[in-house]
């Protein structure tokens, strides 16, 4: 599915209309994406998710076995996306140098996620979250969009409210859910698996927020 992207928000998802009869309420569904246009999905009246699942990195594997323990703690700051690098480096601290390689592949890797936001919101002002608290039960969250993106010892379990189906996602996943700006939100919940969990969530700022 290619859509061409537009601005998000509450009073532009509103104004859609499904394309069957109206007066017959539409599915709400989350899609799994193969290729990079298939995040433009979540502008369709009747997609309220995209979720991707890739294969662990080996780069990245190898940069969070040896990470400091600083960097496994939580944190979270406002960036712009000129920012974004240099406060990720700040906080995913090396044991040694021979590291930093590994450290531009993670770092790298979450700059592209960030861009997919980008494309989807046309916000450049970003709240990241590294190592959020997150819910151990299902509900939907604040955010208007929320993207969440797991590296280590999370897994993501996701449905439509209240429904029995429910799907999930790992390690080296990414998903971007409707929140609760929208009357068709993601509900989601994690499951920690490991000691030592390593995700991200990421979402537009509001206006006139600044980092602390």
């Amino acid at each position: 599915m290619t859509l061409k992207p537009t601005v998000v928000s509450p009073t532009s998802m509103k104004r859609l209309r499904p394309l069957k009869d109206r007066n017959q309420p539409v599915k709400m569904m989350v899609i799994d994406c193969k290729n990079e246009t298939q995040w433009n999905a979540i502008h369709a009246p009747e997609i309220n998710g995209v979720v991707q699942r890739r294969r662990p990195i080996r780069a990245i594997e190898s940069f969070l076995d040896q990470m400091a323990d600083e960097g496994f703690e939580s944190e979270q700051f406002i960036s712009a996306q000129s920012r974004l690098r240099s406060l990720l480096n700040k906080h995913l601290v090396l044991q040694n140098e021979e590291d930093d390689l590994r450290r531009k592949f993670l770092v790298n890797d979450i700059a592209s996620w960030v861009r997919v936001l980008i494309n989807q919101t046309r916000s450049r002002d970003f709240l990241v979250k590294i190592n959020p608290d997150l819910p151990s039960e299902f509900q939907s969250d604040p955010a208007a969009l929320k993207m969440l993106i797991t590296y280590r010892g999370i897994d993501i379990t996701f449905r439509q409210p209240k429904d029995k189906d429910e799907r999930s996602f790992s390690n080296y996943g990414a998903a971007l859910f409707r929140g609760q700006a929208y009357p068709t939100a993601v509900e989601w919940m994690a499951t920690q698996t490991a000691e030592k969990p390593f995700c991200l969530s990421i979402e537009p700022s509001g206006r006139g927020m600044r980092r602390a």
